[in-house]
């Protein structure tokens, strides 16, 4: 099982852009104003920062994956629990993220479907995948989405052009302030931070040594989407609305009208964009289910497919009243698991592995 360094960017590049355009431009609007795209440079900036650590980090244990380095690092106990925690953390994220998707499908393609049919559709294809071809081929169809997913994307951005309303982006700075623009660009650089799951894939990866240029670059693209989407968004719907969508780039794009010949274009990009998710869950499936078969002492990983792929189908059925759409993600997500998993372990990681010299055999 190996990937080649650009099926790593176009994996890293699909998934990262999957959920940030739909989930991060509204709540960056409603803290930094017009100023959100400003917040988003910034986020990408933290991303950058971050991803950078990760990709130091995994070069030094190109061979192993989390559940290994951090047992050679912290010892098997404690080396065990934070791999545990990790853990966790996947498992609830791959079950927020399909619990999402398949209330949006419910909600505008699907409305007399049970959301567990959604569900259970996009569960089959995960667990497919993985038993099929497992990472190699999650990039091989990430080749393929990814392209598609940029292409939808900026021909979009170009016939939005004439909603735009210039003078809905100013002014800059005067009605929000440094706090603001910082503190609006946590909740996209939470999302590039996904790049984490870096520490489960290196060992997959043929060339370990070229995967910084290629990983930073599907950090770099998601972002200047994001910023360009949050121009885009905020010149066509202005601050006051686009801070209430759920889905604002969704909006926009129903928006588009011409001469009532070109319109209907959401139901392209939904189609390209379920490729999208597709990866990112069949990515979190993978890595769930390698994590646990190492934590656990598993020798055939797949074994553990169908059974994590339960967990998550499991979760993913809270209902709605329970837990709202967007509560993972601003009392859990950016709250807790961006600083603590995303920014202060691997940072940890890499400073106890500097001060140990542990360069592990890559072999």
């Amino acid at each position: 099982m190996k990937i080649s360094v650009w099926q790593l960017f176009w994996m890293f590049t699909t998934l990262e852009i999957s959920m940030s355009i739909w989930l991060t431009v509204a709540p960056t609007i409603e803290i930094a104003k017009q100023d959100a795209w400003i917040s988003l440079i910034v986020a990408g900036g933290i991303g950058l920062f971050v991803t950078m650590i990760l990709v130091l980090l995994c070069r030094r244990h190109a061979s192993h994956t989390l559940m290994d380095f951090a047992k050679r690092l912290f010892g098997t106990w404690v080396g065990k629990l934070i791999g545990l925690l990790y853990i966790a953390v996947w498992f609830s994220v791959s079950a927020d993220i399909l619990r999402i998707f398949s209330l949006f499908i419910k909600q505008y393609l699907f409305h007399d479907t049970p959301i567990w049919i959604i569900a259970i559709l996009m569960v089959s294809a995960m667990v497919y995948i993985n038993y099929a071809g497992s990472v190699e081929a999650i990039g091989r169809f990430s080749e393929m989405a990814g392209p598609l997913l940029l292409i939808g994307i900026a021909i979009t951005f170009a016939l939005n052009i004439p909603n735009l309303h210039p003078t809905l982006i100013f002014p800059v700075f005067a009605d929000s302030g440094v706090m603001p623009i910082i503190k609006g660009s946590f909740v996209n650089a939470s999302f590039l931070g996904e790049s984490m799951m870096i520490m489960m894939l290196t060992p997959f990866i043929a060339n370990t040594q070229k995967m910084l240029k290629p990983t930073l670059l599907a950090i770099c693209i998601p972002s200047l989407i994001a910023v360009i989407t949050s121009l885009m968004v905020i010149g066509t719907f202005g601050t006051n609305i686009g801070s209430t969508m759920m889905f604002p780039y969704f909006s926009m794009v129903r928006f588009i009208n011409y001469l009532e010949f070109i319109q209907n274009m959401d139901v392209w990009i939904m189609f390209i964009w379920i490729f999208s998710v597709f990866v990112k869950l069949a990515i979190y499936l993978f890595i769930n289910s390698y994590g646990t078969a190492q934590l656990f002492g598993v020798r055939n990983w797949r074994i553990m497919i169908g059974i994590v792929a339960a967990i998550i189908f499991a979760i993913s059925l809270i209902p709605a009243n329970v837990f709202g759409m967007m509560d993972y993600a601003n009392h859990v997500w950016i709250t807790y698991i961006f600083p603590i998993f995303i920014v202060g372990f691997p940072i940890l990681f890499l400073l106890v592995s500097l001060a140990r010299g542990k360069k592990l055999a890559t072999s």
